[in-house]
């Protein structure tokens, strides 16, 4: 049975998890059920895909050795590749129960409370392992990407960037770094740190729109709108991509283009009030008051609470010298009325 096991180990690591189950079958046939062999078993099944037979063989394990962490910690695995956030944190609190030491127990609750949106609970885990292992990168990288989500951005950038030294660098990492960077207005170290991801992951969506940002907000709008071109390619394409192509469009002058990106948002999210206003403002600043006070017309009436459009108004009235209803439009602005 002992060669056998060791066959079937030997045989999982070759990629020939069907040969590997045949000899975990015929050990089990000798010895009878086995938590070790069951392990095994599990991972197999795994390799192949088979989640309810990895499961089935994990939970025979479970049952025979519960206090083996590394049972728990496989079943979380099925669990999080399901989507099943709930059931892997359940599994991962009974693994770090057994081994309260067990660093990768630790960090993979605290990946899986993140996915719930307990975020200041997953900070804790990461602590944790931290007091485990100071300076431990994974980790660090983590707390770093809870801190960001936290609103923490300057202990997130220091965290990330420790990370990165301390670590093999990946996307995700310069990507949240990017982001921390990004909230505290440091564009141009945040325009280097996305241009890092990006280079690592050229086809990441996320990453793409990030650079394209933090390219505009450098005033580098020829450069944001070459990120901005890949991603409006795409079918399905986000109202607010489409917004921000309008906006460096407009800061380059371009103001018709920047007006069709506009109406193409509006078409796909007519509600939208950040766009509603890019387009309205786009029209005053093109000359076409008729058009925007039309269309500010129809906003307004909508939503009687956006002080912003009730300012535009009051501009635009200002502007085609209806004072009187300019200073009625700027009350409600301010609140007054």
């Amino acid at each position: 049975p002992d060669i056998r096991l060791v066959l079937a180990r030997l045989l999982i690591r070759a990629g020939r998890s069907s040969e590997a189950v045949t000899q975990l079958q015929k050990t089990m046939l000798n010895i009878g059920p086995n938590p070790n062999v069951l392990y095994w078993l599990g991972e197999a099944y795994s390799i192949q895909g088979d989640n309810t037979a990895t499961l089935k063989a994990l939970e025979r394990a479970g049952d025979l050795a519960p206090a083996n962490p590394e049972v728990w910690k496989a079943k979380a695995k099925v669990y999080r590749q399901q989507g099943e956030a709930a059931a892997a944190l359940e599994c991962l609190e009974r693994a770090t129960a057994s081994n309260p030491k067990d660093l990768a127990a630790l960090n993979e609750k605290g990946l899986v409370l993140m996915e719930l949106g307990r975020v200041n609970d997953a900070m804790l885990c990461f602590e944790g392992c931290l007091r485990l292992r100071k300076r431990e990168p994974i980790a660090l990288g983590n707390k770093g990407i809870c801190l960001a989500m936290l609103g923490k951005y300057f202990e997130a950038a220091v965290a990330l960037k420790n990370a990165i030294k301390l670590g093999t660098p990946s996307a995700v990492l310069y990507n949240n770094l990017g982001f921390a960077l990004s909230n505290l207005n440091s564009y141009p170290e945040a325009v280097k740190v996305y241009a890092e991801a990006l280079e690592m992951a050229p086809n990441d969506r996320e990453t793409t729109a990030n650079l394209a940002a933090a390219l505009s907000k450098c005033g580098r709008f020829d450069e944001a709108l070459v990120y901005y071109d890949r991603l409006t390619e795409s079918e399905n394409i986000d109202p607010l991509l489409l917004n921000n192509v309008g906006n460096c469009l407009e800061e380059l002058g371009k103001k018709e283009k920047a007006l069709a990106c506009y109406r193409q948002a509006l078409e796909i999210d007519p509600e939208n009030r950040i766009i509603a206003f890019n387009y309205a403002t786009c029209q005053m600043s093109s000359g076409d008051m008729e058009h925007a006070l039309e269309f500010l017309r129809t906003h307004t009436a909508q939503d009687q609470g956006d002080r912003q459009a009730w300012g535009l108004l009051g501009e635009i009235y200002d502007n085609l010298q209806k004072y009187d209803l300019a200073v009625d439009c700027y009350n409600k602005a301010l609140g007054l009325e």
